[in-house]
């Protein structure tokens, strides 16, 4: 071969990445990036050259035979890697990143629920399409007039070589801690994808477990008396992206909470509400260890692996434990976090029979059975604190045939199932003569912008329709007496700004544990407080989604306090929102300039400064135009 054939011959898949190129400038929200992210997306482009190229050149060497086999699945794979990026922009709002593919390639049943539930006519389209120009392309550049007597592409000899060590080479470039490069052509996030599972996974899963074997022992927790046979039961009930605005609790127009709407009718006294709580994690997987340690998820990793579990607490204390959720806890290493001694009794997806219904979850009614056997058994032997987490109002939401009160509203329906079962568990409490002694505070992990107000994935959104969460309690009589001016703070405490981080202080004070030295010490070094107690009104609220295992995606981060909101975004910068009159974050108050802005909000924004400046985490995501 001449080389003005092998100079023909290079980059013969240019287009393909054309294709990608053009995909994820059309989906991408803004063109207002910083450079080092323009710069990392350039490289993914190069690098996407690269990875064609090796291909071509693979598939060149190949019999006839296997070279059409090969062209043809690299076809189809690249068509249902179309549609997942097509379906998550049209269902969330996000362009094609790692995350897409991560996330895709981790939970393929959940992927696939949502290609089916969004699909329409296009869906065919972009596969044929897809396919056809992937496959006729290739064919066209392999046909045999351009290929030498050895049916080698190029020359020297060695460039198959070259190629490989660049693929090696750009895979581990993109799968190396990269601060801002969560914005790339789709397939650099395929090398990104291949290094998570193969490196975050496994070392993640090790360092988290050696870090979680340094958790203080029983005697460093707790020093006093183990608890009596009085001491008051607590279950905690986490809900799974449950979404405030579809609850009827909290104003929707749908009855879609009808059992704990009759249950605060009837027991009006036994019950607080709080109105203006916020996760502080719209993940779940860093929304749950800042809520079960009391801990910002901006504190250091070694904290957050090291401070002691709720349930920690009550083992030390005398407690029974036991975890029991609807959910796989192998996803993202959340069993190695939870999961130790403390816990007496521990029931996933993965120690059950279940049958997968819903986002790597099980039916709620397979956990419910669980919690009503587990409660009856530890309270034949005295004192309990159970967490239960459910499952069916995870996106896209689930609830059985004989349970879907709304036709095509599958996520209300969800919310109602949840109801039901909740409904279930204060009947079994009063049935086994529990109720007068069990405390149950309900929290959900995150809420769910179900009406796309903001056209953010959840795990992008720092915005009130994904922050905004419920939480409330049902407190005895006698408990509530024991309480005394604390239950007062606390129903005063109703209308402040909470945050997640609240719930294990809390617990603690509603467990009497907090009279305890050895946990009181533990208690003030916490970021969440007791609403058993007077709140500061200005406290400063972290709200951010980046953890030791996604440094790909540390796209932002917020701060609240009372009813200011700040933002900061890596594609975006900073904003500012004040909620008591605008709500849904339509006006952003920093867009006339800090000038502009009142002598509230001029010193909320020196307060945030101050509190970035303090914290490496948030000070590594901070972004500035």
């Amino acid at each position: 071969m001449d080389d003005s054939a092998v100079r023909k011959q290079m980059l013969p898949l240019f287009p393909i990445t054309l294709l990608g190129v053009a995909v994820d400038l059309w989906l991408r929200p803004t063109l207002d990036l910083r450079l080092t992210q323009w710069a990392w997306w350039g490289l993914s482009v190069a690098f996407s050259l690269v990875m064609w190229q090796a291909l071509f050149v693979l598939s060149s060497r190949l019999r006839p035979r296997w070279q059409t086999a090969f062209v043809l699945v690299v076809g189809v794979a690249t068509a249902v890697l179309a549609m997942v990026w097509l379906d998550f922009h049209g269902i969330f709002y996000c362009w094609p990143t790692a995350y897409a593919l991560v996330h895709s390639a981790g939970h393929p049943r959940e992927v696939w629920g949502y290609i089916l539930n969004e699909a329409d006519w296009g869906d065919p389209v972009v596969w044929v399409v897809v396919v056809v120009f992937v496959v006729g392309w290739w064919r066209y550049k392999l046909r045999p007039g351009r290929q030498s007597a050895h049916g080698r592409v190029f020359r020297p000899q060695y460039w198959g070589r070259i190629l490989a060590v660049l693929c090696l080479a750009g895979a581990v470039a993109f799968g190396a801690v990269h601060r801002h490069a969560s914005i790339m052509v789709p397939d650099a996030a395929a090398a990104k994808l291949a290094i998570d599972f193969a490196v975050h996974s496994f070392i993640g899963g090790v360092h988290g477990r050696l870090l979680q074997a340094s958790r203080p022992a029983s005697v460093a927790i707790y020093s006093g008396a183990p608890v009596d046979v009085n001491a008051p039961n607590l279950i905690v009930v986490l809900g799974e992206s449950v979404a405030l605005s579809r609850m009827d609790l909290y104003g929707y127009e749908r009855q879609t909470t009808p059992r704990l709407a009759a249950l605060r009718k009837a027991r009006p006294a036994d019950w607080v509400q709080m109105e203006k709580a916020v996760s502080n994690a719209t993940a779940t997987k860093v929304a749950l260890p800042a809520m079960l340690t009391g801990l910002f998820p901006s504190r250091p990793p070694v904290e957050q692996h090291t401070f002691p579990l709720l349930w920690h607490y009550a083992h030390a204390a005398g407690y029974q434990t036991a975890l029991i959720s609807a959910q796989s806890y192998a996803w993202n290493n959340l069993e190695g976090f939870f999961v130790d001694d403390a816990l007496d009794h521990v029931f996933t997806l993965e120690r059950s029979d279940a049958e997968i219904v819903n986002s790597e979850g099980m039916d709620d009614r397979r956990m419910m059975a669980e919690t009503f056997a587990t409660i009856d058994r530890f309270a034949t032997r005295g004192p309990f604190v159970v967490a239960l987490q459910f499952n069916c109002t995870h996106y896209p939401g689930y609830s059985p045939p004989d349970w879907q009160p709304w036709p095509d509203a599958s996520y209300d329906n969800a919310v109602a199932y949840m109801d039901h079962l909740l409904g279930r568990l204060f009947d079994h409490l009063a049935a086994e003569g529990l109720a007068e002694n069990t405390i149950v505070l309900f929290v959900a992990d995150h809420g769910e912008d179900l009406d796309s107000v903001h056209k953010l994935h959840r795990t992008d959104s720092y915005y009130q329709t994904a922050i905004a969460v419920p939480f409330f309690a049902v407190v005895p009589e006698r408990h509530r007496q024991w309480l005394g001016a604390g239950w007062e703070q606390w129903r005063q405490n109703a209308q402040m700004r909470i945050a997640l981080t609240d719930l294990v202080p809390t617990a603690l004070d509603l467990l009497r544990l907090s009279e305890d030295s050895t946990v009181a010490a533990w208690q003030e070094r916490l970021d969440g407080r007791s609403l058993l107690r007077p709140l500061d009104p200005e406290r400063l609220i972290v709200v951010v989604n980046t953890d030791e295992h996604v440094q790909w995606s540390r796209k932002g981060y917020a701060v609240v306090a009372d009813d200011w909101k700040y933002i900061n975004y890596s594609w975006r910068g900073s904003m500012l929102f004040d909620l008591a009159t605008d709500a849904l974050e339509q006006r952003d108050l920093l867009a006339g300039g800090e000038s502009a802005l009142s002598r509230a909000g001029q010193r909320h924004l020196r307060r945030v400064r101050d509190l970035v400046a303090a914290t490496p985490v948030l000070a590594d995501i901070h972004v500035e135009y």
